[in-house]
């Protein structure tokens, strides 16, 4: 039994270990139930059983010695006949032993001819128990009896010599139930708990089924989400707390879709950009080499591999940026720094292709310097990655526009470009992870989509914001702020000109 209830806690399926759980807890409620109930109705049974016993003993003694005239056998033969019968039918009755003693203890009548046939006697100190009055107990007489009994045991006494005693009247019935009553009673406490039992069986398999069909689910579906298939979803038919982890697994499973096309993505748009160039430095080296390449055109093709090479040192750049972002081993160092040293020398990187594009740079004119409190190095990244956007896609001839302005004690800037702009349907996009949007802005493929995203990570390490506002076919405007923008350079100059004039 102990073997078959730990293989069953052991086993893997909850609906098994719910039902069995669930039928245990039932036996043993309606075996604690039985209890609660049959103490009571023994205590009932016994204490009715007693007084009924006593008065019978009582009334019996009584007409006894009223029918004798000096002990119990000079009982006239009437009295006699009419007190047998009387005794008989009072014990088959009541399902009851009724005995006779005289004074000695000497059992005389009986409605058990066991008794009546053999010399019984009662002992010694029962007896003297007799003697002292009226006798009530639950036992067996000193072995008089083969098994426990009700007895209640009254002495006869003669009223006309003095309440002069000649015997006992014994009364005993047994202290199991009457046999009347326990068939009723069992049969009832077995319909129920057979009933109880079936219902609480079948409810809790019915509740344990339905309950473990979300979990069977969701485990099949880890098991293919470990093999890469991420397409299988649990189905929530219920608001409870199995419905909430069901709702929550799909949610997962989307984000793991999610970040499997993502990683998919990256690994197909790494591939592309890694072969690309180096296929491209490739080709140019080995044509300078075996001198396919003439000499007078081996210093074009030498500027094309530097730019293939800058393009994958740039490519590395962002990879390491967003490898450091994803374990969160970026620290925001903060500092005050001048906004516009920063800008000029982004501006320096690109300063080639601006000046072949014929671009007009806006907005700078302005001597004065802005101060913003953030990391410098970091700050640098996300104005180097929106320049580089900006140049990107500006056409010939075309211009970008600086805004550096600080309102509401935060610092803004704001980096627009004339040219094709972003679509409305993108321009939610656009700081998304591996998000290109070649349709909408350009042709130009030599981007991974990460620079904004990256740009837009830095802004929330700041406690900043940045966002995208564009008119298709007129410009395109990236404009990000950061908090507690102060001019500490320039109040700690006056301070210190304060405390030297003093």
């Amino acid at each position: 039994m102990i073997k078959s209830v730990k293989r069953v806690f052991t086993s893997r399926t909850v609906f098994k270990r719910f039902v069995f759980l669930s039928f245990c807890v039932c036996v043993i409620c309606l075996v604690v139930s039985y209890g609660i109930f049959t103490l009571p109705v023994n205590r009932y049974i016994k204490e009715n059983r007693q007084d009924t016993l006593e008065g019978y003993s009582a009334e019996l003694a009584k007409y006894i010695g009223t029918a004798a005239q000096d002990d119990i056998t000079s009982i006239d033969e009437n009295s006699l006949n009419l007190f047998i019968a009387s005794l008989d039918a009072f014990a088959n009755s009541m399902h009851a032993t009724v005995i006779i003693t005289d004074s000695q203890g000497k059992f005389c009548y009986s409605n058990e001819t066991d008794f009546t046939d053999g010399d019984y006697v009662l002992s010694h100190d029962v007896l003297e128990r007799f003697r002292e009055g009226d006798y009530s107990a639950e036992g067996v007489l000193r072995e008089n009896f083969t098994k426990k009994y009700y007895i209640s045991a009254a002495p006869i006494t003669l009223e006309n010599k003095g309440e002069k005693v000649i015997g006992y009247c014994i009364v005993s019935q047994t202290n199991l139930w009457a046999p009347d009553y326990v068939p009723s009673i069992s049969v009832v406490f077995v319909t129920v708990a057979l009933i109880t039992i079936a219902s609480v069986v079948i409810l809790s398999s019915v509740f344990a089924y339905n309950t473990s069909i979300p979990l069977k689910q969701m485990s099949d579906a880890a098991r293919r989400f470990a093999v890469g298939d991420f397409e299988s979803r649990v189905q929530v038919k219920r608001n409870d707390e199995i419905g909430q982890l069901a709702k929550a697994f799909n949610e997962m499973a989307d984000s793991l879709a999610a970040s499997e096309g993502v990683r998919r993505n990256f690994v197909a748009n790494v591939s592309h950009e890694l072969k690309t160039p180096m296929t491209t430095i490739a080709g140019y080296i080995d044509g300078i080499l075996d001198g396919t390449i003439p000499a007078s055109e081996q210093e074009y093709y030498l500027g094309v591999v530097s730019g293939e090479v800058k393009r994958l040192s740039r490519l590395v750049t962002s990879m390491i940026s967003l490898s450091k972002i994803d374990s969160g081993e970026i620290r925001v160092q903060k500092a005050e720094f001048e906004v516009k040293s920063v800008i000029f020398d982004v501006l320096l990187s690109f300063e080639k292709d601006i000046f072949q594009k014929k671009i007009a740079v806006l907005g700078l004119e302005d001597e004065e310097d802005v101060i913003a409190y953030g990391d410098r190095d970091l700050i640098y990244q996300v104005i180097f990655n929106l320049v580089e956007n900006a140049v990107k896609f500006t056409p010939e001839n075309g211009y970008i526009r600086f805004d550096v302005s600080r309102r509401q004690g935060k610092f803004f800037l704001s980096v627009e470009n004339s040219g094709k702009g972003i679509l409305p349907e993108d321009i939610n996009m656009v700081f998304d992870k591996f998000y290109k949007g070649d349709k909408s802005r350009s042709t130009h493929k030599n981007s991974m989509g990460l620079g904004l995203y990256i740009a837009k990570i830095i802004v929330n390490l700041h406690e900043g914001r940045i966002t995208a506002e564009s008119e298709p076919d007129k410009f395109c405007r990236f404009t990000f702020w950061l908090p507690e923008l102060t001019r500490r350079i320039v109040q700690n100059s006056a301070n210190k000109e304060e405390n030297s004039g003093e």
